[in-house]
């Protein structure tokens, strides 16, 4: 029988998630570390947040702009997918800064921060890693507080092959050679949104693109040699892009947007 996650004390609230991600395709693991910006409503010595299938390696905080605390205690509820960190000092109210660093598994299970399978054009099996969020994933990727109505900004930097392309929701700020074979690439930072809207996709892609009529860049990225596929859904969201500003009075508030032929579906 499937239980269902209990909800998170709200003591602690995010506001923004810096975070790094390391995915290896060769023995489908990732390492990871992020650093989030918390508010601390009442005084407390225990943080809980969502995590599942995620080891923590290192926990800890710092209070008052320069005073770093180490979590005695880093304690796991697969049931409840959550992870609490105990500190043996007080956390004051008000604001603090939370550091972890972490590692997981690119699983094969179509959620969180998994692997996809496909054959190229030469008939070889390769894997490209992408997420799956909705609606409580999040957390199988990294430690968050993974409940749609506790939003965040996000900034994220990926970590990955040189030769492989590396997409998140925002546009690319920076991409330069770490050493050799290995680049980083850091995105610009999301609006306010919930974890399960958040998603990045590292492989070998290739893409059309178009310009909407509104400024729009849209692309559709698919596996190599199979661009010229993703036509009619170039054209179909650009069109739609436009119809939906109007409909909804909203406009778009992103300067791109990206649709990836993921190989499973």
């Amino acid at each position: 029988m499937m239980t269902t996650p209990t909800m998170l004390p709200k003591i602690v609230r995010p506001s923004t998630y810096d975070l790094t991600l390391c995915p290896n395709l060769d023995d489908f693991t990732f390492w990871g570390e992020e650093s989030i910006d918390i508010s601390i409503m009442s005084a407390t010595s225990d943080i809980v947040m969502n995590c599942d299938e995620i080891e923590i390696q290192d926990a800890k905080l710092t209070i008052e702009g320069s005073r770093t605390i180490e979590a005695s205690s880093i304690d796991f509820d697969t049931e409840a997918e959550t992870v609490r960190l105990t500190f043996a000092d007080e956390l004051p109210q008000g604001t603090a800064r939370l550091y972890l660093r972490f590692t997981g598994e690119l699983n094969d299970k179509l959620r969180g921060f998994y692997r996809s399978k496909y054959t190229d054009a030469d008939g070889a099996e390769k894997h490209l890693a992408t997420t799956q969020f909705e609606a409580t994933d999040a957390r199988r990727a990294f430690p968050c507080w993974d409940e749609p109505s506790i939003k965040a900004a996000f900034r994220v930097t990926l970590l990955v092959p040189s030769h492989l392309t590396a997409l998140s929701n925002m546009e690319v700020l920076s991409e330069k050679e770490m050493e050799p074979g290995l680049k980083k690439v850091e995105f610009a930072e999301t609006p306010v949104m919930s974890t399960y809207l958040l998603a990045f996709i590292v492989g070998e892609l290739g893409y059309i693109e178009k310009e909407a009529s509104d400024g729009t860049m849209i692309r559709v990225w698919t596996t190599p040699g199979k661009e010229a596929l993703g036509a009619f859904a170039l054209d179909v969201s650009a069109d739609l892009l436009i119809y939906f500003n109007e409909y909804f009075g909203i406009p778009y508030p992103l300067r791109k947007m990206d649709h990836v032929a993921i190989p499973d579906f």
